[in-house]
């Protein structure tokens, strides 16, 4: 399956994002019909160590706004331009990442600082570093939905 997603996020005067959807379609491949379907993310503050936090760093992330269950995400890394790095925390094989670029990178490809902290947090060597997961004709395709 292919996931095509174009996500769309609100901030507060303090920065923080407060509301984030995602349109996504979904296919089997580039000429299969499209499957629609909407995503909520709530974002959140994971535990706290040594000091408060002041913005949220996580999200959990379901088909209905505002739910208290769904997938939870941690962000690992942003450089608030070109790409976010989550960890996915509610894998039964242990926890695995994530790696979104923004839509003005996607030409450019993943930016060496993004690639070495992916690999850093996410371990390079797991055979899953490296598979593509990005396909030039979701961006034509998901252009326009949000």
């Amino acid at each position: 399956h292919t996931l095509c997603s174009m996500t769309k996020g609100e901030t507060n005067q303090q920065g923080n994002v407060t509301n984030l959807s995602s349109n996504l379609v979904v296919r089997e491949k580039k000429t299969s019909p499209e499957k629609p379907m909407t995503l909520y993310a709530t974002p959140y503050k994971t535990e706290t160590h040594a000091t408060e936090r002041e913005n949220d760093n996580a999200m959990r992330v379901s088909k209905t706004k505002d739910a208290q269950s769904g997938k939870r995400y941690q962000l690992i890394y942003s450089d608030y331009h070109t790409c976010d790095i989550l960890r996915v925390l509610d894998e039964s094989s242990g926890p695995n990442c994530e790696l979104y670029l923004h839509s003005k990178a996607v030409a450019g490809g993943v930016p060496p600082i993004c690639e070495k902290v992916y690999g850093n947090a996410c371990g390079k060597d797991d055979p899953s570093y490296k598979q593509q997961v990005y396909y030039s004709w979701c961006k034509n395709n998901m252009e326009g939905t949000i």
